[in-house]
C-alpha cells in the first residue's frame, strides 16, 4: 500500500516579513533592517515601518457592530493590516462617509480604483485606519499623534499613496487624470478626518486646477462650470468617472469658504436652464443645488468690501443688487422644482435615508436663501424678520436627528463628506436673536458630536457659545423673550482660520456681517 502524501506541515503564517518577499510568495528570514533572502539576490528590501497595535487586532470584533467580509487581497503583496483596513473601508468607513446621500464615488468609483491604482488603495487604507482608531476611543479622529500606533499606520499609507501618484504623474495615461482627482478628494478626506483644514484645502485646490485645466483650458474663463463646458464641448471627452469626481469637488469646494481659504475655487454658473429645472431623484436636488450654494457663498463674501466701504470692491452696489436677484431667481426655481418632487412622491415608500436627505436638502435651501437674501443688509436687526424660518430649519434638524439615532442609536462620532444638520443649525444660533429658538438650536448643535466634511458639532457649538456671551440676553419682560439691541449684536463671526491644526472663531464686532 503507497504512503499518502505529505501534505505541508501548517503553522502560523509571518505578520512582520517583508513586503519583497509577500509579493515573491517566499518565506521571509526577517532578518533586521534588510533580510537576506533580497540582498542575497541584489533586490531591495521593504519592511511596513508601521504596524497596526496587536491588541487592536484582537478586540477588532468588539469595535464594529458587524464583521467585516474577508477579503481577497486587493493589492499585490499587500500586508494583513493593510487588507483588514480596506475590508473595514468597504464594510465600515464607506456607510459612515455616506449617511446623509448615496454617492456613486464612494460605492462604486473609489473601490474599483482600488483594485488598479495602488496609490488610491493606500488612502483608503489610510482613512480607515484613522476611522477605526476614532471608533475605538468613541471621539472623533483629531491630530496625528506619533505615538499612537493607529495614526502612525495611517500616516505611513498616506505617504506611500504620495509617493505612488507621483511616479504615476509622470505617465501619459489618458486615465491619470482621473487617478489624480480621486487621490486628491482621498488626500482632503485624510486631512478632514484629522481637521487639518490647511492641507485639505490645499488638496482641493489642487484638484480644482486639475479640473480647470483640463475642462477649460489656457484660454478659457475660469467661471465657467467644468461641468457645464463638458456638456458644449464634446471634444473635451470628460468621462463619466471624471464628472462624478467633478461633482464631488463642486460639494468639498464650498466648504472652504468657512474656513479662512479663498474659496471657494471653482466658480460654477448656475446651471442650464432656470426656467424649467427638472429633478429626477434626492441626488438629483442635492447636486443642482450644489452650484447654487457656491454661488451664494461667492456672492456673500464679495459683498463685504462693499458693505465696508472698501476702496476697490469687486462691483458696486446696482451691480451687487442684480446680481442678488440673478442669483436669487435660480434658488427659488430650484426650490419651486424640489416642490414640485416632493408632491409627487409617495414619501411612505422612500427609505429613511432618503427622507431625512429630502429635510437636509429642505434645511439648506431655506438657510441659503436667508444669506443671500441678507448678503447687503447693514443692520442685524434685520435678521429678526426670519424667525419664522429659523424656527422651521430648528424643527426640521430635531426631526433629522431624532430620525438617525431611531435608526443608528447614539453611534459614536462620524465623519459624514456631505453637509447635513450642522452649517444650518450653526447659522440659526449665529443670527436668531429670539431666546427660545436659539438655545434650541445650540443644544441640538451639541448634542450632535459629529463631523460634517469640514464642519464639527462640538467646534461649532464652542463658536456659538462664546457669540452668545458676548451679546448677552436681556431679561424677559411678562413672559415674553427681549430683544437683544443693534448696539449689543456680534455683527460677524469672521471665517474659522486655521494655523496648522488650531481652530478659533474671530469677533470683529457690530456693523459686519457674518461669512459662511
Amino acid at each position: 500500500m503507497e504512503d499518502p502524501k505529505r501534505g505541508r506541515a501548517s503553522g502560523r503564517r509571518s505578520r512582520t516579513g517583508c513586503r519583497t518577499c509577500r509579493l515573491r510568495k517566499v518565506k521571509c528570514d526577517e532578518t533586521p533592517g534588510a533580510c537576506v533572502r533580497c540582498t542575497s539576490t541584489g533586490r531591495q528590501c521593504d519592511y511596513d515601518l508601521s504596524r497596526l497595535p496587536v491588541a487592536a487586532r484582537g478586540r477588532a470584533r468588539g469595535i464594529w457592530p458587524r464583521a467585516c467580509p474577508r477579503m481577497l487581497p486587493t493589492q499585490p503583496g499587500a500586508s494583513n493590516d493593510e487588507q483588514r483596513c480596506f475590508s473595514i473601508f468597504t464594510a465600515h468607513t464607506v456607510p459612515m462617509m455616506i449617511c446623509w446621500f448615496d454617492s456613486d464615488v464612494w460605492q462604486r468609483i473609489v473601490l474599483q480604483m482600488s483594485h488598479v491604482e495602488p496609490a488610491v488603495y493606500h488612502t483608503v487604507v489610510a482613512l480607515s485606519a484613522l476611522h477605526e482608531d476614532s471608533q475605538a476611543t468613541g471621539h472623533p479622529p483629531s491630530k496625528l499623534e506619533l505615538t499612537n500606533g493607529h495614526h502612525r499606520f495611517a500616516l505611513e499609507q498616506y505617504g506611500k499613496a504620495i509617493a505612488l501618484l507621483r511616479r504615476r504623474l509622470n505617465s501619459h495615461d489618458p486615465q491619470v487624470r482621473e487617478l489624480a482627482l480621486m487621490c486628491c478628494i482621498n488626500f482632503t478626506c485624510f486631512e478632514l478626518f484629522r481637521q487639518n483644514y490647511g492641507n485639505a484645502f490645499i488638496h482641493l485646490q489642487n484638484g480644482a486646477k486639475i479640473l480647470d485645466g483640463h475642462l477649460h483650458g489656457s484660454g478659457t474663463p475660469p467661471e465657467q462650470n467644468p461641468l457645464s463646458v463638458a456638456r458644449r464641448h464634446r471634444t473635451h471627452r470628460v468621462s463619466g468617472t471624471e464628472t462624478a469626481l467633478a461633482k464631488v469637488f463642486v460639494h468639498l469646494d464650498a466648504h472652504s469658504a468657512q474656513f479662512g481659504q479663498a474659496g471657494p475655487f471653482l466658480r460654477l454658473p448656475l446651471g442650464v436652464d432656470s426656467s424649467s429645472p427638472r429633478i429626477g431623484g434626492v441626488i438629483d436636488v442635492k447636486q443642482q443645488l450644489d452650484p447654487i450654494l457656491s454661488n451664494i457663498l461667492r456672492f456673500r463674501r464679495s459683498c463685504e468690501p462693499i458693505l465696508r466701504g472698501e476702496p476697490g470692491a469687486n462691483m458696486d452696489v446696482p451691480t451687487a443688487i442684480a446680481e442678488q436677484v440673478r442669483i436669487r431667481g435660480w434658488m427659488t426655481a430650484h426650490m419651486a422644482a424640489f416642490d414640485d418632487f416632493v408632491r409627487d412622491q409617495v414619501i411612505s415608500s422612500l427609505g429613511s435615508k432618503e427622507r431625512r436627505g429630502l429635510d437636509v436638502l429642505r434645511m439648506q435651501q431655506l438657510a441659503l436663501l436667508n444669506i443671500l437674501d441678507t448678503s447687503l443688509v447693514t443692520s442685524e436687526m434685520a435678521y429678526d424678520c426670519y424667525l419664522t424660518e429659523f424656527q422651521i430649519i430648528t424643527r426640521l434638524a430635531e426631526g433629522i436627528i431624532a430620525s438617525f439615532r431611531a435608526e443608528h442609536g447614539r453611534r459614536g462620532a462620524t465623519v459624514a463628506m456631505d453637509m447635513g444638520v450642522i452649517p444650518s443649525l450653526f447659522w440659526v444660533c449665529l443670527k436668531c436673536r429670539h431666546g427660545p429658538t436659539r438655545q434650541r438650536a445650540l443644544d441640538l448643535l451639541e448634542s450632535w458630536p459629529h463631523r460634517e466634511g469640514a464642519y464639527d458639532g462640538g467646534m461649532m457649538a464652542s463658536i456659538v457659545r462664546e457669540h452668545m456671551a458676548r451679546e448677552g440676553q436681556p431679561q424677559a419682560v411678562e413672559g415674553e423673550p427681549a430683544a437683544i439691541p443693534e448696539t449689543a449684536r456680534v455683527g460677524s463671526v469672521d471665517r474659522v482660520e486655521c494655523a496648522e491644526d488650531d481652530l478659533e472663531g474671530c469677533y470683529n464686532g457690530p456693523g459686519e456681517d457674518y461669512m459662511p
